[in-house]
């Protein structure tokens, strides 16, 4: 799978002068309007991830800090039954850190849907850019742009993206958000600005904050050999611990408020009736395809989930629809151990996580999620990729209105596969959502 150097830079930590000006910035730009400058950036060399990947693993400290830039644009993307006629999107896509609005011109046009997948260490001083690039189909639309990152504790309001008590972001201009994330989990976020249209638009993505207890190897359960140093929370036991883990964000997309919005006319918010329901930004059967595939420039991010048996897999289910959606793996059991950023534990340390067939995700929910991958089973029906042979269970709605494209034949929709491979051919996963072609 192809690689690029990531955005993001780690270095030294701010002094508490210079805190307190960036503090102070959203002041300066509700007085004055100007462009944020920059601050000083020194350039370091991070770890090759993959294009659709945005993150840093380094070590889990206070003086970690990590800067990353988006640009907010427009563009299309391609789904079954209209790869002849795009739906038109709105979205982030990653830009190179310190670039300044005016050499972002290359980036209009070119939406990522969904947006980057977004992960920083426990306690790093993350500092996320959001530039306002502008739109290239509708340029006669001045809408500003926000980055809320929905369910984070926010220490200040002007971080928080939600326009009336923070900052929105116009035209031309961009804005640096700061945060310190003290409580690990799976988080998503999105524009906040006109947010019921910039939402359904596509301006959504997968974020998520790794624990400190990350890089401790921890056996569990305990005398069974298995031993792991990743981690959903800071469990203390290794309860969380997994081997491989997929980001997905849940959405479903109403095709007539886009074309409305491309062609300049009005739509009935009230009358919201999707017709697409995706994973990752694709329908099935191009949820299938692997990160970056060409036939889908603008969707670069797979929902393909490639495994070894007797591997544990950990799931992180965002839903930035507008519909409750029941998902369901059959064949495996699967445990929720998180809900909305929170390990799944009472008071006193009672164990809350449970075993289900069908995990319920509404609105702006988010879920973790375990499984352990079954052994290979030859007596089963066998695929074969350039990987190998394999099993395949199907990850998918329960709802079958929702297993459809556009109310075309056959299966579409909200559904993926879970590959588990025979002879455990898949190298350690290095990056989130990695796939092997």
């Amino acid at each position: 799978m192809d690689k690029k150097t990531s955005s993001a830079k780690v270095k030294g930590r701010l002094s508490r002068r210079e805190f307190l000006k960036l503090s102070g910035l959203g002041t300066l730009l509700l007085a004055g309007g100007r462009v944020i400058p920059a601050l000083a950036r020194q350039a370091s060399k991070e770890p090759a991830v993959p294009p659709n990947v945005v993150g840093s693993n380094a070590p889990q400290a206070a003086t970690v800090q990590i800067f990353q830039h988006l640009a907010a644009t427009d563009g299309f993307i391609l789904l079954p039954g209209r790869y002849d006629n795009p739906v038109y999107m709105f979205g982030f896509v990653e830009v190179p850190v310190n670039v300044p609005p005016n050499a972002l011109d290359i980036y209009k046009g070119n939406v990522q849907a969904p947006a980057p997948v977004l992960y920083v260490p426990q306690e790093a001083d993350y500092y996320l850019t959001l530039t306002n690039i502008g739109l290239v189909v509708r340029p006669d639309l001045d809408d500003s742009h926000t980055v809320h990152w929905h369910g984070f504790r926010n220490a200040t309001a002007i971080f928080d993206g939600v326009p009336e008590v923070s900052i929105s972001v116009p035209v031309g201009r961009d804005f640096p958000y700061f945060y310190r994330p003290h409580d690990p989990g799976t988080y998503m976020y999105h524009c906040h600005f006109e947010d019921v249209e910039h939402v359904q638009m596509g301006m959504t993505g997968v974020i998520f904050v790794r624990p400190a207890q990350d890089g401790t190897p921890m056996e569990y359960p305990l005398g069974s050999g298995r031993v792991y140093t990743r981690f959903v929370y800071n469990d203390g036991n290794g309860s969380t611990g997994y081997e491989r883990e997929f980001a997905i964000m849940i959405n479903e997309i109403w095709t007539t408020a886009h074309d409305n919005l491309a062609s300049i006319q009005e739509t009935i918010w009230p009358n919201y009736k999707p017709d697409y329901w995706v994973l990752n930004g694709r329908s099935y059967p191009d949820t299938l395809l692997p990160n970056n595939d060409p036939t889908l420039p603008n969707q670069p991010i797979s929902s393909l989930i490639q495994v070894n048996p007797g591997e544990r897999i950990l799931l992180r289910l965002a839903n930035l629809g507008y519909e409750q959606h029941s998902m369901q793996l059959p064949g495996i059991r699967m445990q929720v151990v998180g809900e909305d950023a929170t390990l799944l534990r009472g008071p006193a340390g009672a164990d809350l996580t449970y075993e289900t067939n069908t995990v319920y995700i509404g609105p702006g929910e988010a879920r973790d999620v375990l499984f352990t991958a079954p052994p290979f089973d030859p007596s089963m029906p066998v695929g074969s990729d350039s990987v190998g042979n394999y099993n395949a269970y199907l990850f998918r709605s329960r709802n079958l209105n929702e297993l459809t494209n556009g109310g075309l034949p056959g299966l579409g929709g909200m559904a993926t596969e879970v590959r588990v491979y025979q002879g455990s051919p898949l190298p350690a996963q290095t990056q989130p959502n990695q796939t092997y072609s």
